[in-house]
């Protein structure tokens, strides 16, 4: 076969599994490698096609996103606390958090 290459692996079967397999692959004139290979691909051709990966720089500013937002959450309690005012860096920090996160979101976050 053009354009395929191998996969080695290891199939962990008992010796009543394994003695079965090797009656059925003899009965039928095959080998295990051309079995495994036609099981997989009838495997991936009943599966849906997986969404296209990412590239790093987006995954990257994604993972920085979600950490600012989690960030900006947690502090964000502490704003309207009525028994006890925030402090001027406090109310600073989150003012430079939600800039940041609209920065990261028009960048494509």
């Amino acid at each position: 076969m053009s354009g395929t290459f191998t996969i080695p692996t290891r199939i962990y079967l008992n010796d009543e599994q394994r003695d079965r397999l090797n009656r059925l692959l003899r009965h039928e004139g095959r080998e295990l490698n051309e079995l495994l290979s036609d099981l997989v691909l009838a495997y991936l051709s009943a599966q849906p096609e997986p969404p296209a990966p990412l590239n790093d720089h987006v995954a990257e500013v994604q993972a920085l996103l979600q950490q600012r937002r989690s960030e900006l959450r947690r502090l964000r309690r502490h704003l309207n606390d009525p028994h006890n005012p925030p402090p001027q860096f406090l109310i600073a920090l989150v003012a430079d958090l939600e800039a940041e996160v609209r920065r990261l979101e028009q960048t494509g976050g």
